[in-house]
């Protein structure tokens, strides 16, 4: 059975009650968000009530928290491989490092952000 690691833009859309995107995502498995997903989420709340909501829907999925050595080190050496010539960012590097470490697949709609990483399990949905 797969295991799935869903990115920020598809949990935005979920956020925002994208019928399609929660239908999707209720459609997996195994499921689980990064850490780092849940703080840019957070940092994305215009207003306490913004966050109250992100807050809530944080809380009903598992969150992986741990960013361990292993973690942080591929993350590292994706941004050395990847950062200048395809514009990775560090969220994005800590968020596909975590799903390459721990064996997930990772949900994301940001096909250019991801691409290039070949040992990296992409899923895009289509909703």
């Amino acid at each position: 059975m797969a295991r799935y690691l869903i990115d920020t833009d598809v949990m935005v859309d979920v956020s925002r009650r994208v019928a399609a995107a929660a239908s999707y995502v209720d459609s997996l498995d195994d499921i689980t968000i990064s850490i780092v997903t849940a703080h840019e989420l957070i940092v994305g709340a215009r207003n306490q009530r913004d966050a109250d909501g992100i807050d809530s829907l944080i809380n009903t999925y598992p969150v992986h928290a741990e960013l361990n050595a292993q973690i942080t080190g591929l993350a590292y050496e994706l941004l050395k491989q990847y950062a200048r010539t395809d514009g990775l960012g560090t969220f994005d590097a800590l968020i596909a490092a975590t799903a390459i470490q721990e064996g997930l697949t990772l949900v994301s709609r940001n096909r250019k952000h991801f691409h290039m990483i070949p040992e990296l399990d992409l899923e895009v949905p289509s909703y």
